[in-house]
């Protein structure tokens, strides 16, 4: 067999596969670049506050939209790389019905903004 051993053989096929990955995988894929975000809406207090509105069984609920990151922001989609945007956080109040059980408490909500709308949601300031 040429003088290649199994274990360079399992070497070069692993090396070409990981050569064929990459961590932006591009708009298809959901990601974009800092570049593509463009800018925060106007009325992004209002849009955020009606989105997770939308996602609470008590729409009534406090809400509170606070202040937006200052510049673009990223967070990582798993492994696979970053997404860009705006990122807003929203907290508002839990009750047991919502699963906080015997707690009356608050949870945070970050939404990430791009071309003027809310591309993605995450619990976390750096994971969506």
């Amino acid at each position: 067999m040429l003088g290649i051993t199994r274990g360079r053989l399992a070497l070069a096929v692993a090396t070409l596969v990981l050569a064929g990955c990459t961590s932006q995988l591009g708009p298809s894929a959901g990601f974009n670049t800092p570049d593509t975000v463009g800018s925060l809406p106007a009325d992004y207090k209002a849009v955020s506050a009606d989105w997770v509105r939308a996602s609470l069984k008590d729409p009534n609920r406090t809400l509170t939209v606070l202040p937006p990151s200052e510049t673009v922001a990223a967070c990582n989609i798993g492994v696979l790389g970053k997404h860009f945007g705006w990122r807003v956080p929203v907290r508002y109040s839990v009750s047991a019905e919502e699963g906080c059980g015997d707690c009356n408490a608050e949870k945070t909500v970050y939404l990430w903004f791009s071309d003027g709308k809310i591309e993605r949601r995450s619990y976390f300031p750096d994971q969506c």
